[in-house]
């Protein structure tokens, strides 16, 4: 099923349908993973996943029936409620940094439930190969005049290195883990230079 829907993005981009395989195919860093957010404690916060955005081409996800999920639109965090028979759709960085930003990766979190409450997703995140990179398509006239460029906010960079991008999207999505385990990294991603 991705990889009909990168097909897809790529015919809608007016690529080969093929364009996206040399960067994917071989051995790709395809992930699928079972996230138990339990309930709330009394001691801990709300943070279930922290804001960002995926590092890949696209991820699927399969909710159960709890709520958590939130895009972040115009400004403001919306709920993504769960919809039974139904998969969420996020476009990654790699869709963004390849469309010169003419896809915008999805800004997401996800809050931990309150007390008593379990949530249960199953994502799965189709990417690249670490050690590819990331072309720049060239768009038909009319899509290259509304791509506004990648993302440019400092705090969370785009790298056409996908290795780079995958370590940076996994110290942001998870800051306590970051925080505790990596604490060199954020701080040599902190130092200028």
């Amino acid at each position: 099923m991705a990889v009909r829907l990168l097909k897809a993005f790529a015919l809608s981009l007016d690529q080969a349908e093929d364009a996206f395989d040399p960067i994917y195919s071989g051995e790709p860093n395809h992930r699928m993973k079972i996230v138990r957010y339990p309930g709330r404690d009394t001691t801990g916060g709300d943070q279930g996943v922290g804001a960002h955005k995926d590092g890949g081409f696209l991820t699927l996800l399969l909710q159960d029936d709890n709520k958590g999920l939130q895009v972040e639109y115009d400004g403001s965090w919306v709920n993504v409620d769960p919809i039974p028979g139904t998969l969420v759709v996020n476009i990654g960085e790699l869709l963004e940094l390849a469309s010169n930003g003419y896809l915008r990766a999805t800004v997401h979190r996800v809050v931990t439930p309150s007390a008593g409450v379990e949530r249960i997703s199953v994502p799965f995140f189709f990417s690249a190969r670490l050690d590819a990179t990331i072309p720049l398509l060239t768009l038909p006239e009319e899509l290259a005049a509304e791509a506004r460029g990648p993302a440019s906010d400092p705090d969370n960079p785009l790298f056409r290195d996908v290795g780079t991008n995958v370590l940076k999207s996994r110290l942001r999505s998870h800051p306590d883990v970051a925080r505790r385990h990596y604490a060199d990294l954020l701080e040599t991603r902190a130092s200028p230079g």
